[in-house]
């Protein structure tokens, strides 16, 4: 079951402020989550990008907390994108956000050292859950995925 916002935002309250990144290969889907993200003054989006090798560069300057990617990523996959991020920052938390209910994409990303998987057509408050589960060092999986394996 799903935590609602309103209490993931409280929870959060207590917290020092999370510090993302968005990439992502579709400009709407990183405005979209910038704007929900920007909404709760816990989170403190540092920016974002289409690109692999900008992402890895944003990475190593920015230092995020947590790193929301797609699928596709300009010039890599993302599960390539989260290996060489993770080499670059370890304890960097890695949340897929993407379209792909595909049980090989899940083991893809998960293979790759990514900490969530969620997807887009879930609830928004689906990638505060994922956030706020994975800066407790869980590992969080959308509740809609296919489950088929």
């Amino acid at each position: 079951m799903t935590t609602p916002v309103s209490e993931i935002a409280e929870q959060a309250e207590h917290t020092a402020s999370i510090r993302l990144l968005l990439v992502d290969i579709h400009a709407i889907s990183r405005t979209s989550s910038r704007l929900l993200l920007d909404s709760f003054p816990c989170l403190q989006v540092l920016g974002e990008t289409s690109d692999y090798l900008e992402a890895l560069n944003m990475v190593s300057v920015m230092q995020p907390d947590v790193v929301l990617i797609s699928m596709r990523v300009q010039g890599a996959t993302g599960p390539e994108a989260t290996k060489q991020i993770l080499k670059i920052k370890p304890d960097t938390k890695v949340i897929f956000l993407t379209l792909f209910d595909d049980p090989e994409y899940v083991r893809a990303a998960l293979d790759a050292g990514a900490h969530a998987y969620v997807l887009k057509q879930e609830p928004a408050a689906e990638v505060l859950q994922a956030i706020d589960r994975v800066m407790r060092g869980e590992t969080y999986l959308s509740p809609g995925l296919n489950r088929h394996n």
